[in-house]
C-alpha cells in the first residue's frame, strides 16, 4: 500500500470494513434462521406434549362414557357381560381407540411440520447469510478494484507477461 495515495488508502479501507460488514450481516442472518428452527422445534414439541394431553383427556372421557353405560345398564337389571350391552360398551371403546389414534396422528403430523419449518428456516438462514457474505464480498473487492485503477487488473506495474514494459 505504500504508493497508493491518501484517499486510495482510505477507498481500500472502506471496502474492507463494507466486506466486514456483509460478514456481520451474514452471520446475523445465519443466526436469525438458526433460533426460528430453535422456535419451530419448541413448538413441535408442544405440539406433542398436548396431542398426548388431549388423549389422555380422550381416553378418560371414554373411559367415563363406559363406566356410566355399564351403571346403567346394571340399574336397569340387565347382564352387561354379554349380548347388546357388551357389544355397546366395547363400541364405545372402540370409539375410543379411534378417536386417540386420529388425535396422536394429527399431532405427530403437526410436529413433524413444524420440525420441517425449523430445517428450512435453518437452510434459508445459512443460505442467505453466505449469499449476503459473498455479495458484501465481491462488492467490497469491486470497489477496491476500482480505487486501484486499471493498473490492478493488468497485474501491477502495467508491464506486459513477457517484460516489454
Amino acid at each position: 500500500m505504500g504508493n497508493l495515495s491518501g484517499l486510495q488508502q482510505l477507498g481500500v479501507g472502506l471496502a474492507g470494513v463494507g466486506a466486514l460488514n456483509s460478514g456481520v450481516s451474514g452471520l446475523a442472518q445465519y443466526e436469525s434462521g438458526q433460533a426460528q428452527k430453535k422456535a419451530d422445534d419448541y413448538n413441535a414439541a408442544v405440539d406433542l406434549q398436548e396431542t398426548r394431553d388431549k388423549a389422555q383427556t380422550s381416553e378418560a372421557k371414554y373411559s367415563n362414557l363406559i363406566g356410566r353405560q355399564a351403571t346403567a345398564y346394571a340399574a336397569a337389571g340387565i347382564d352387561i357381560s354379554s349380548g347388546s350391552a357388551l357389544l355397546m360398551m366395547a363400541h364405545t371403546a372402540a370409539q375410543s381407540a379411534a378417536e386417540q389414534e386420529s388425535e396422536v396422528q394429527a399431532g405427530d403430523e403437526q410436529a413433524a411440520l413444524q420440525r420441517y419449518y425449523g430445517r428450512v428456516a435453518a437452510f434459508n438462514g445459512t443460505i442467505g447469510g453466505i449469499s449476503t457474505f459473498i455479495s458484501g464480498l465481491s462488492k467490497s473487492l469491486t470497489s477496491v478494484a476500482g480505487i486501484m485503477g486499471p493498473s490492478m487488473s493488468r497485474g501491477g506495474g502495467g508491464s506486459s507477461p513477457d517484460g516489454d514494459g
